[in-house]
């Protein structure tokens, strides 16, 4: 395969049809929604004033409860529309190379109609993992169990092999869990676009991606190593305009009595962040995207015919 090939013609696709941007800044969007944190966690009002020494209003609570439930319902919208907008990206593409042209419109209803075997394909992914962080938690429960139990008995040495055998088990699954979670994304980014570009149910795209990922791997693992490595430039920069956007905000929340209304400008700076850091990740999305469909497609046969050269750049519609 050659590498350079596809990804400029990745990247050819990506600026001169930039109505696919828009796909691309929804998926992410609702990625962005949907991800990190501790649903789990929670923390009262008095436990924050123990540990940080701010005295935060009750209705300040108050707004943080209304604006957590609008954000979880927000978040379900938006992840829907990212899964339709990650089909409608493969679509884009495929239709571009076979086509010469594509709208929104054109892209956006492929991913619409493939919403279900999109969201079947991401149970199948995300099972697995699931599974294994069940299993983890009840072995390392088991584990401690021991130890404590060793450690009333008062039998120190037990206690120590327990202790190892929890870190040790832990550092296990945990690297397992991530080796794991990577090889099922990148079954999911191949089956996504076997259900798109192929028309395949769920189960079916979900095991032609575990085949062209297993008769490709070298291929794969290059261009899964050229996103690692772009995504940690991305990762850095992203969280150096966070550290810098959020100072001002953490400064004011330390006030001795803040007003209820400083929730207000926190709540509009974070929101202007994730869209402005969601521009710049939709371009990044729609070149990743875009590359792995040309990928596909050239691992599988579906480009066997030559793309036709993109002259002009087509009206959004």
């Amino acid at each position: 395969m050659d590498y350079g090939k596809v990804l400029s013609r990745a990247w050819q696709i990506t600026w001169r049809w930039k109505v696919l941007w828009i796909l691309g800044f929804l998926s992410v969007l609702g990625q962005g929604w949907g991800g990190g944190g501790n649903p789990n966690y929670t923390i009262s009002g008095e436990d924050w004033n123990q540990q940080y020494g701010v005295h935060v209003p009750p209705a300040v609570w108050g707004i943080l409860a209304a604006v957590g439930c609008v954000a979880i319902l927000i978040a379900i919208a938006l992840w829907v529309i990212s899964v339709i907008a990650r089909g409608g990206l493969i679509a884009g593409v495929q239709q571009v190379e076979d086509e010469s042209s594509t709208r929104f419109g054109q892209a956006w209803r492929v991913g619409a109609r493939r919403f279900w075997t999109l969201f079947g394909i991401s149970i199948l992914t995300a099972l697995p993992t699931l599974i294994l962080v069940m299993i983890g938690i009840f072995v390392l429960v088991l584990l401690i169990a021991g130890t404590v139990g060793a450690f009333d008995s008062a039998r120190e040495a037990a206690g120590s092999v327990g202790i190892v055998a929890s870190v040790l088990c832990g550092g296990a699954l945990c690297c397992g869990g991530i080796l794991l979670g990577i090889v099922l994304n990148q079954i999911r980014i191949y089956a996504e676009r076997a259900a798109i570009l192929e028309g395949m149910g769920w189960i079916d795209a979900f095991k032609r991606g575990w085949q062209v990922l297993k008769e490709n791997f070298g291929p794969t693992l290059v261009f899964w190593l050229i996103f690692l490595v772009i995504g940690l430039i991305l990762g850095t920069v992203v969280f150096g305009g966070m550290a810098v956007v959020t100072l001002p905000f953490i400064a004011a929340f330390r006030q001795t009595d803040p007003s209820p209304w400083i929730i207000a400008p926190i709540c509009f700076g974070g929101v202007l962040g994730m869209l402005l850091f969601a521009v710049v990740g939709g371009i990044v999305e729609t070149f990743t995207s875009a590359t792995w469909t040309l990928v596909y497609r050239e691992l599988t046969g579906l480009a066997a015919q030559p793309a036709v050269e993109v002259v002009a750049e087509p009206t959004a519609g």
